[in-house]
């Protein structure tokens, strides 16, 4: 199998979820008790936790110690997948598996090759190769800031929006110039019809009323005759009297 194509190699359906969560131990920090160089897994041992242990010397660089490994579970499982699948990283060139066209990418912080693999090759069990195909002899001492070389084509960036254009506005229109305004001469008092005999007659009424000692009346009346006939000096000073009594009285009550 070689290119791309491998990255789509599955695994049984019971065994896929565990393939993954080793591949993630096997990344971080976790440190295993190594079994003795030259020593083949027992028999009667879990394949499962041998992997893990394969996937941990992988992780340190000893790819001798893993070989050794997996050709042991190949013999009692001959159609283990991920024996196979860890034991091909090991013998095979990565650009045969993983294909040569490739893009730069810089780690960031708690990223490692497991995890990049995951998310880039679509299977964490591929850090191995992937740290061949960058020539890292040790996949766990990869540092954030970091640039690696991925196998495949550069992803597309997510489209983003173009910004909304304003909609053009129409010019404002000056306001227009409103014509002074010209103020309108105050209309002028209708003149008051005079009525002198009217205003004799008031004025008689008003002197016998303040002689009778009425005062507001007599004051009443005599302003009524200075209305009618405003231009009666008498009238003027007989109300002028009136008011002046009046006023007398007013301030001894």
């Amino acid at each position: 199998m070689t290119g791309l194509s491998f990255r789509a190699q599955l695994f049984g359906p019971a065994s896929l979820a565990a393939v993954l969560a080793l591949a993630l131990a096997g990344c971080g920090t976790v440190q295993r008790a190594r079994a003795p160089a030259g020593a083949a897994p027992s028999p009667s041992g879990n394949w499962a936790e041998q992997v893990r242990d394969v996937i941990a010397d992988l992780n340190r660089g000893d790819a001798a110690a893993a070989r050794r490994k997996l050709s042991g579970i190949l013999r009692r499982q001959p159609d283990n997948s991920i024996a196979r699948h860890l034991l091909s990283q090991i013998d095979t060139d990565p650009r045969a598996l993983l294909g040569t066209q490739s893009y730069s990418y810089t780690l960031r912080q708690g990223e490692t090759l497991s995890t990049v693999a995951g998310r880039t090759l679509g299977n964490p069990m591929l850090f191995y190769a992937l740290a061949r195909y960058n020539d890292i002899a040790v996949p766990s001492s990869v540092m954030p800031g970091q640039t690696i070389q991925i196998p495949g084509r550069r992803p597309a960036p997510p489209p983003t929006s173009a910004p909304a254009r304003p909609e053009p506005r129409a010019p404002a229109r000056p306001p227009r110039a409103t014509p002074p305004q010209t103020l309108a001469p105050a209309p002028r008092p209708a003149p008051s019809r005079g009525n002198p005999a009217q205003a004799a007659r008031l004025r008689a009424q008003g002197l016998a009323a303040l002689n009778a000692g009425a005062v507001d009346r007599a004051v009443a009346l005599l302003r009524r005759a200075a209305a009618l006939d405003p231009g009666n000096a008498a009238i003027r000073n007989d109300l002028g009297r009136a008011q002046r009594i009046q006023s007398t009285v007013r301030s001894r009550r």
